[in-house]
């Protein structure tokens, strides 16, 4: 089987702790009898909300492969393996190919380039959104009267579906 393996390192260790700390998690996994194809070093990167106090991390992914009895025990030793913030493996189809952080990142700029239908919408629903924060005018009498008379309509269709009786 093939797996990926994001590793997210604290952020408040020196270069030669996480260097240190990476080389135990790839040792981890080569006591549990995987392989390591290949990995991609990200660096310190931003995190999308604190994880154990920290906003920022060091991730590293890893791709490998091994035996699927082996991951339970990947699983424990990277739980308690210090300095590790946070982790996550998933299974990958046997033809993945890892996409390098820098691939990824200019697929994003480019794309971002490019106007998508659902851009447009978005643009849209903000600017329809905008319009309804404007201050609206008072309702005058006619517009009470003909909401009130809407709400009774509606009172009593809800009454009469309330006490049909072929309704269970």
């Amino acid at each position: 089987m093939k797996y990926e393996i994001m590793v997210i390192l604290n952020p408040k260790q020196t270069d030669k702790e996480i260097e240190k700390l990476l080389k135990e998690v790839k040792d981890t996994l080569t006591e549990n009898k995987f392989t390591i194809v290949d990995e991609d070093i990200w660096g310190m990167r931003d995190l999308a909300y604190l994880i154990r106090g920290n906003s920022r991390g060091y991730y590293a992914v890893l791709i490998l492969t091994g035996e699927p009895a082996g991951m339970a025990a990947v699983h424990k030793d990277l739980t308690l393996t210090p300095g590790l913030v946070r982790y996550m493996a998933t299974k990958v189809p046997d033809d993945y190919v890892l996409m390098r952080y820098e691939g990824a990142l200019m697929m994003a700029k480019t794309a971002a380039k490019l106007s998508s239908p659902a851009e447009e919408l978005n643009k849209k629903v903000r600017s329809s959104h905008k319009r309804s924060e404007e201050p609206k005018a008072k309702p005058t009498a006619e517009t009470e009267e003909k909401t009130a008379k809407k709400t009774e309509e509606l009172d009593e269709k809800l009454k009469a579906i309330i006490e049909d009786k072929d309704i269970l």
